[in-house]
């Protein structure tokens, strides 16, 4: 299993997989619009090594394409959204959503110059994923109800100082006078 940054070409193959596991009347729509958002430098895939078929991927955006759902999302400074998360049936169940993830938060975290805020929205019926989510330090923080979203949801965040305490080691270390600070996944 190669986990790896998005390429451009690949988008197709994200959208054919996300009509696998994805709801086509209200998420297909946002995954196109997450599609031509992301940043491809924070999204990533899990590609089978043998078949070379994307097994997973996440998307990121810094410009919501959901971000309408809770006014106050475009307040928050320096925040980038985790607009999708998926992962083949057939690699569901096998931590490949926590590898996605950790490296995920892990390129934010590195390529952000200022504290941030990531966060997502799930279904509140998609229980697997909301423990993955708090399992990696997200926390709910609020509730949203139709006809806000399809389904009742939760809107879950984590600011980049509870990431570093939840998931990673890190350490100071001074250079040009600035402190860098270095992730180490755990």
């Amino acid at each position: 299993m190669l986990v790896r940054n998005l390429h451009l070409k690949e988008k197709d193959a994200i959208l054919e997989l996300g009509r696998k596991i994805f709801r086509e009347e209200d998420e297909i729509p946002l995954l196109i619009k997450a599609l031509s958002l992301c940043s491809l430098e924070l999204s990533f895939v899990a590609v089978d090594s043998t078949t070379a078929c994307i097994l997973g991927f996440t998307l990121v955006c810094s410009k919501s394409p959901t971000n309408y759902y809770v006014d106050f999302m475009k307040r928050i400074p320096n925040c980038y959204e985790l607009a999708f998360i998926g992962i083949h049936p057939n690699g569901q169940g096998k931590g490949l959503g926590t590898r996605l993830l950790k490296e995920t938060l892990l390129a934010i975290f590195q390529s952000s110059a200022k504290p941030f805020t990531c966060w997502l929205l799930v279904d509140t019926i998609n229980e697997g994923a909301i423990k993955l989510y708090e399992k990696m330090g997200f926390r709910r923080w609020c509730k949203t109800l139709p006809p806000i979203t399809p389904l009742p949801g939760y809107i879950m965040g984590i600011h980049s100082r509870r990431l570093i305490k939840s998931q990673y080691k890190h350490y100071a270390n001074v250079l040009y006078n600035k402190p860098q600070i270095h992730l180490v996944l755990v």
